[in-house]
């Protein structure tokens, strides 16, 4: 039975180009959490604390949670890609 495409693939596909474009800003909160998110265990509350940073120098604004979700896949593709 053939299925039609899942919007998990969307988004992914569209985290794939988000991570493409991520400041500099961004990327060195990400590197100052790598280490932490190498622990698998700690991997939730990096995500929450990548977030924070974020918020506090107003790069990603308000969202609501499906761009919170675009967001977090873009942060997970870069740090699969850096880890």
């Amino acid at each position: 039975m053939a299925r039609g495409p899942s919007s998990r693939t969307g988004s992914v596909s569209a985290a794939v180009k988000m991570a493409q474009k991520l400041s500099e800003e961004e990327i060195d909160i990400l590197k100052s959490h790598l280490e932490a998110w190498k622990d698998k265990r700690s991997r939730p509350g990096v995500y929450r604390e990548v977030q924070k940073e974020a918020n506090k120098l107003d790069l990603v604004g308000e969202m609501n949670k499906q761009e919170w979700v675009i967001w977090k896949e873009a942060y997970r593709t870069w740090f699969y890609s850096h880890g």
